[in-house]
């Protein structure tokens, strides 16, 4: 038996992120009668009113728009798929309106594209909305615009939209419910005494490979994009529960040690702005800087200064987000930059104090200061 209150600093959850795959909200029975649905609904309906915060990253659009244009399956014709995501959504939100209704909570409707995410304005926008959504009392339920999405801008699975999610809002918990109890040592539908694992302090190679069970024909995902996801969440200093949405039901998946796998956090969490650098943002550009500052930068924690930066590439202006690669070109970090791609070409090299001469002026010291930057995983690892 496990409990939901685990969060390290005030020992209890606040703020939940739940995600559901399609399977989970696709039936052959009539959609607002269906119990596992409403069951969901009523978990979900629960932790409100018990105070926590809770949003509802959905699958199913697709999957409800194939059974509403009776094509027998998904279709694998991109526009094809997105017709069907605008007929089912239509559904999917109207199923929910009904069943929260029922239980006179209000729900919002937010969908989203990686746009939505990599944009810092837009995140930030995107991130207020869901905390005014939150602050009325309304239940969030996201889903990737699958009706205009294209190849550039898709999440491709809502594995990974649903730990953006919980990472754009600091969830406490990111719980993803699929229709398996979590991670197995070997795969349970080869081999039916596949042993449980009911919690993993920390995400190896050898947990990926326990990770390789086909999903369904429902869905797009499969545990491999789960356990991507919970390691994204545990690296942002969140925890996540894998659980059996399918068979059991959320609240279960909370308490139960055998309906989940819970993942718990490798670090402290990370700020708002850590885990858009680290996350979501998209790059601009690079700099490419000497082993010196390699190491000031990981080993010492220590701002990057000109003087170690010995190539530019890109075009970016002050405030983008830049990787920072290694001698090799290998990107170990990122981060805003003070200063836009031309000026630091002109004042890469040189010392600080020789920076108002090269440009001018001198606004600061740094060209991408500490608080402003990340380290990635190899560095990390590293350090």
């Amino acid at each position: 038996m496990r409990t939901i209150v685990f969060h390290p600093g005030t020992g209890t959850v606040e703020t939940m992120v739940v995600k559901v795959g399609s399977r989970i909200v696709t039936s052959h029975d009539s959609l607002a009668r269906a119990p596992r649905i409403r069951t969901l609904v009523e978990d979900i309906v629960t932790l409100h009113r018990a105070g926590i915060r809770v949003l509802l990253v959905s699958s199913g659009a697709i999957a409800h728009g194939v059974r509403a244009l009776r094509l027998g399956k998904r279709p694998a014709a991109i526009p094809l798929q997105q017709a069907c995501a605008s007929v089912g959504q239509i559904r999917l939100m109207h199923m929910y309106e009904t069943l929260f209704a029922r239980r006179k909570v209000s729900i919002g409707q937010v969908l989203l594209t990686w746009d939505d995410l990599r944009d810092k304005k837009r995140y930030l926008n995107l991130r207020n909305t869901l905390f005014k959504l939150l602050d009325c009392g309304a239940v969030p339920i996201l889903n990737e615009n699958d009706s205009v999405g294209i190849e550039e801008i898709r999440f491709g699975d809502n594995d990974t939209l649903g730990a953006q999610v919980a990472m754009l809002v600091g969830a406490d918990l990111f719980v993803n419910l699929t229709d398996t109890p979590g991670l197995f040592e070997t795969n349970p539908r080869l081999q039916k005494n596949a042993r449980h694992i009911p919690r993993v302090e920390r995400i190896t190679a050898a947990t990926h490979e326990s990770a390789h069970v086909k999903g369904s024909e429902e869905g797009v995902g499969g545990m491999v994009t789960k356990l991507k996801a919970a390691e994204m969440v545990c690296k942002a200093g969140m925890c996540a529960i894998i659980g059996d949405g399918y068979h059991d039901r959320l609240l279960n998946v909370l308490k139960n040690d055998t309906s989940g796998t819970l993942f718990v956090p490798s670090a402290g969490k990370m700020s708002s702005k850590h885990r858009w650098l680290a996350f979501s943002g998209r790059a601009h550009g690079a700099v490419r800087v000497d082993d010196g500052a390699r190491r000031a930068v990981v080993e010492r924690g220590k701002s990057l200064l000109p003087a170690g930066i010995k190539s530019v590439e890109g075009t970016f202006g002050v405030g983008d987000m830049v990787d920072i690669q290694d001698s090799r070109g290998t990107p170990f970090a990122r981060g805003i930059v003070n200063y836009a791609s031309g000026d630091v070409e002109t004042i890469r090299g040189c010392r600080s104090g020789e920076i108002a001469g090269r440009l001018g002026q001198k606004t600061y010291d740094e060209v991408i200061h500490r608080d402003n930057l990340v380290l990635l995983k190899d560095a990390a690892a590293a350090k």
